[in-house]
């Protein structure tokens, strides 16, 4: 029931033809496709995640909606196994909803008959391959029995599947299945949809502004109600991200609200309730000036001797990066810091090319351990990206060869910069490379790691595909391959060696809580 497509928003430098394969193993169908993988490049390729945070941030701010509208492949649905573009959309065609606003889009409706179909990970490349559990099936089924619906939208889909895709995310947080518009009418008008202008800190379900572009709304503002919808229902239909974006979290909902003239925002600050009325901005605007505010920003903490860098993502090539990072840490050693932070939450991963020299900052060897092994889900997504497969494999999961994997990082000792000791803050969204990032700091001494744990497996999976999930108006990220890393971490989850958790009251105020504590415990354990 899976649809693969070119679109995503991680960093693609492979793109390949694949054409059909009779399966030997597989019941499933694949189909004929462009797939995309996720791989980086330069000195260390492996230590790539493409994570599927970039991918729900991304996947509307670029042109990538367009990729779906032309369905010009096999795919299984159910035991039918549709075998051209033709026969394809037409079923698509009969299940277009058409949503009039702002700007028309279309979504596609899913019979509530076929939900179960959506149960099953047979035919996927992921190399997880226990069963869903019972409880999972029973409440999906007791989910869409209350709707009592014929047809289910993409808001209602997903609410109906949710305990199942929040199962799916705790085995692999790459794991995301998010709606997408099959298209818009007028495309020159899709970059301007306007959402509001702020990003959402979300704790314990409550919906905290934390940064915005928008003057009307400050840090600390506590959202009750969008467009007279309270701001949990909206959370019902989203994962249990600490950081969402406006387009998410509408979309999520339903498409009809990105097609609003306006926005009315309802909201709690600093004991006052205010309504505010907003046109908000358009996505595209939004999405890059939320990043801007974050990417790269340096400071010095004067009373803490404490200097601080943000990293927002990682690039396709990071070298501006590392050498604004270098800057910053010598800048505060010279103005007498005995401490530096790296703050990586809400960093969703990307691209692990230069990643020997970045980690060369803080580690002083020459060499340092990374993977134990890896292991690989055998299938036509996989089949042509690695030469020691063949067909006689397909289905089964397989561990890479040895020569095949980068088990070691090498360090170029010049980039070190001793004098410092390293503080890395992290949350549960801080995902895929990044989370490999704070893996290796952590397990090689080289920093501490404050904030709260990450998510459960953020270290095991990556080499993502991706797929649309079904006939329907769902989309899919799905990983291929497991890895192995040397770490630290206990029952698959890396802790910090700082707790501080995400606490509601302290953000109301505005403010960065878990900073300004990591801040005072520096302070008061001065290094000399």
């Amino acid at each position: 029931m899976y649809f693969l497509h070119e679109a995503g928003a991680g960093h693609s430098n492979r793109l390949e033809n694949t054409g059909r394969i009779t399966p030997r193993k597989y019941s499933d169908f694949f189909p004929d496709a462009l797939i995309r993988r996720d791989r980086g490049e330069g000195e260390f390729p492996l230590l790539y995640r493409n994570n599927f945070s970039i991918m729900k941030r991304n996947i509307f701010v670029f042109a990538l909606i367009l990729s779906i509208i032309t369905f010009n492949y096999a795919v299984v649905y159910g035991d039918v196994a549709y075998q051209n573009a033709d026969s394809l959309a037409q079923i698509r065609e009969n299940r277009e909803i058409k949503i009039s606003g702002k700007i028309d889009i279309t979504d596609i409706a899913t019979p509530a008959t076929e939900v179960p179909k959506f149960l099953s990970l047979s035919g996927l490349p992921h190399p997880f391959n226990d069963s869903i559990p019972e409880y999972i099936l029973d409440q999906v089924t007791l989910r869409n029995k209350s709707l009592s619906k014929d047809s289910l939208c993409s808001a209602d889909l997903i609410w109906v599947l949710r305990p199942y895709l929040q199962w799916l995310q705790n085995i692999d947080p790459h794991f995301r299945v998010e709606p997408q518009p099959v298209h818009f009418s007028d495309v020159k008008k899709a970059d301007d949809i306007s959402v509001f202008g702020f990003l959402s800190l979300n704790v314990n379900d409550t919906l905290i502004v934390d940064r915005s572009i928008d003057p009307l709304f400050q840090q600390g503002d506590r959202i009750l109600r969008i467009n007279d919808v309270p701001a949990s229902q909206y959370l019902q239909y989203c994962y249990d991200d600490r950081h969402i974006y406006p387009f998410t979290l509408l979309s999520n909902y339903h498409y009809a609200i990105i097609t609003a003239f306006d926005y009315k925002i309802r909201l709690a600050r600093k004991g006052n309730i205010l309504e505010i009325n907003t046109s908000g901005f358009p996505w595209k605007d939004v999405y890059l000036k939320l990043n801007r505010q974050r990417e790269f920003q340096s400071r010095i903490f004067k009373d803490a001797k404490t200097g601080y860098f943000s990293i927002g993502e990682f690039y396709p090539n990071n070298n501006l990066l590392i050498r604004k990072l270098r800057t910053a840490v010598l800048q505060a050693r010279r103005e007498g810091c005995t401490s530096f932070i790296l703050d990586l939450r809400g960093n969703p991963g990307g691209n692990g090319h230069s990643f020997d020299r970045l980690l060369s900052i803080f580690i002083n060897r020459s060499t340092i351990p990374y993977l134990k092994n890896e292991r690989l889900k055998v299938s036509p997504w996989t089949l042509n990206d690695y030469d020691f497969l063949t067909s006689d494999m397909l289905g089964s999961v397989i561990e890479v060869p040895s020569q095949h994997i980068n088990k070691t990082i090498y360090l170029d000792q010049q980039l070190y910069i001793p004098g410092m000791q390293y503080y890395v803050l992290m949350d549960k969204d801080t995902s895929s490379i990044a989370a490999s990032f704070c893996n290796i700091l952590q397990y090689n001494g080289a920093a501490l790691l404050a904030g709260e744990p990450l998510r459960r497996n953020a270290l095991k999976y990556g080499e993502t595909v991706e797929a649309r999930f079904g006939i329907s108006g769902l989309y899919l990220c799905v990983s291929t391959v497991e890895y192995d890393e040397y770490t630290r971490a206990v029952d698959g989850v890396l802790m910090p060696d700082i707790a501080i958790p995400y606490i509601a009251q302290d953000y109301l105020s505005g403010g960065d809580a878990m900073l300004d504590k990591l801040l005072e415990i520096i302070e008061s354990n001065p290094i000399n």
